[in-house]
């Protein structure tokens, strides 16, 4: 009945404007203004969110509603190359200032108009101290208003790479709400300006949007959208298969042979993965300090074992900081390799008299975080490592990882993780590696590291300052930082009644969506 009235209205307004013999022909002719396509769309999703407040988060199941609900700054295409949204044109003004030309006549879904204030304040939530968006938009020292359509970012420095950074990130949200209602409030209410509108959150079940009839960017493709917290993979894939879920992300590798030959849903899968899983070493604790002990750790672990096993080939080995779809990947450095008998006269050679380690990981973020944390320990074990593993739930883990003030004193000594790759997936691997970054847990420090990092957002040649990544990847290789583990595939099941691939970004847009043609 809504989707109707709205229709009716819809129809009502253009009529006000049309010929009086057309408009006559067009009450008992015309189709309706908006019938969206898809009718409601469900998409079961592995974690429920921490907020609902855009410019508080960047991880890759928040941005799925975020950017359903909120509109991007730009955006990245299906292909990966940028795309206008709220701002239809950029520019480089000098080399720390990038000038962005906004859509008009845009609004939230509040009726509040959208202008370059709006991307000011987002920014300015976005870097407040407790924003776990903050680690990925360091670079930006602020967002400076010209006019009501035209908004600067003065940059920390020359920053080639700030647009594929705020891509699909950076958003805008309406201050005038904002601060009526404070910030808790809005994390719970949330106001944008995207293709869908908010209705609900019933934390730990679902997100509940319905379609925004006045989206400047076309009728939305669904009457109603729904975010689906089903943590269990299996019942993830169970619920694709009967119909339940239009998409299920995050299926398990071991679950894709229940979709062969099903009329209901079907698997997809991305070509390269977006979301690296990899293990910390925490640099300065004892255990770690000798170099030799940190390559004897990522020596003992088989790797391909794991991809074949576990990800039923659906992932590759890695050997560097970066994933195969990322410009600092560098195509020279191979995956590490399996050599356990190196491991142990590397342990020897050490001298260790203390091989105890704490096994960390977190329950969600990581796909299969128990089962790879048993075959992890296992591996170290056969060299001679003592391996205690704990799990916790995400955001207990989350909380450790973040606390600074405590050296992340509650970190597992190994503790595994992922982070978003990608197009703009420079700031993410900085923020990890640089010396001084906010999400550098492994406490790694490395001046060459930090050197290059400064000279890569110096340099606009594209070829150059791929050149000057690939110098970090190779560097981070030699001093073994980390436990390289795997890139995974994306896997989704998708409805059969709806045509849509996998991203190489891991993006959901309802938007992108179409019925299958029967």
């Amino acid at each position: 009945m809504r989707a109707f009235l709205t229709q009716t209205r819809l129809v009502a307004k253009a009529l006000v404007h049309a010929a009086p013999v057309a408009a006559a022909v067009a009450i008992f002719t015309a189709a309706p203004v908006w019938a969206a396509p898809l009718g409601d769309v469900t998409i079961a999703t592995h974690l429920d969110l921490t907020t609902l407040d855009g410019s508080q988060n960047v991880t890759g199941w928040h941005r799925w509603v975020f950017r359903n609900l909120y509109d991007p700054l730009i955006t990245l295409d299906k292909s990966g190359k940028l795309a206008p949204a709220l701002a239809e044109k950029w520019e480089r003004i000098d080399e720390e200032t990038w000038r962005f030309h906004l859509r008009k006549g845009v609004k939230f879904h509040n009726g509040e108009p959208f202008t370059a204030d709006a991307v000011r304040f987002w920014l300015e939530q976005a870097k407040r101290p407790e924003s776990q968006a903050r680690g990925s938009l360091t670079l930006i020292k602020e967002a400076r208003v010209v006019d009501d359509f035209t908004v600067d970012f003065i940059t920390d420095g020359p920053v080639s790479y700030l647009l594929e950074t705020i891509a699909d990130r950076v958003s805008a949200i309406p201050p005038k709400y904002y601060e009526e209602v404070g910030p808790q409030a809005f994390a719970l209410k949330p106001v944008g300006t995207g293709a869908y509108k908010f209705v609900s959150w019933r934390r730990g079940d679902r997100v509940v949007l319905e379609g925004n009839a006045d989206y400047w960017g076309g009728a939305p493709k669904a009457d109603k959208l729904t975010f689906w917290v089903v943590p269990d993979a299996s019942a993830r894939a169970a619920a694709a298969l009967n119909g339940e879920a239009s998409i299920a992300a995050n299926i398990a590798p071991l679950e894709t042979p229940r979709f062969k030959g099903s009329t209901v849903a079907r698997i997809e899968a991305t070509e390269s993965g977006n979301r690296p899983i990899w293990g910390g070493l925490v640099y300065d604790r004892p255990i770690f300090r000798d170099k030799r002990v940190r390559e004897a750790v990522n020596l003992a672990v088989n790797r391909q074992a794991i991809v074949n096993r576990l990800l039923r080939g659906f992932g590759k080995p890695m050997g560097q900081l970066c994933a195969s779809s990322m410009g600092c990947f560098d195509s020279k450095i191979e995956a590490m390799p399996y050599d356990p008998e190196r491991a142990k006269k590397l342990l020897d050679e050490a001298n260790l008299q203390d091989k105890s380690i704490i096994l960390h990981a977190p329950q969600g973020p990581v796909p299969l975080s128990s089962e790879l944390t048993q075959v992890i320990a296992s591996d170290l074990q056969k060299v001679g490592f003592t391996v205690k593993i704990q799990i916790d739930e995400a955001s207990q883990y989350s909380a450790k990882l973040y606390d600074f003030k405590g050296n992340q004193k509650d970190v597992g000594d190994i503790f595994i993780y992922f982070y978003q790759g990608g197009p703009g997936s420079e700031t993410t691997i900085r923020s990890l590696t640089h010396s001084k970054g906010n999400w550098n847990w492994s406490h790694y420090v490395s001046p060459e590291v930090d050197g290059w990092y400064e000279s890569s957002r110096r340099e606009f040649d594209p070829e150059k300052r791929d050149a000057e990544l690939q110098k970090i990847s190779a560097q981070v290789r030699a001093d073994i930082p980390w436990l390289f583990l795997y890139e995974p595939l994306s896997i989704w099941a998708v409805n059969n009644k709806i045509a849509w691939k996998a991203r190489s970004d891991d993006q959901i847009i309802v938007q992108d969506m179409e019925p299958a043609s029967k």
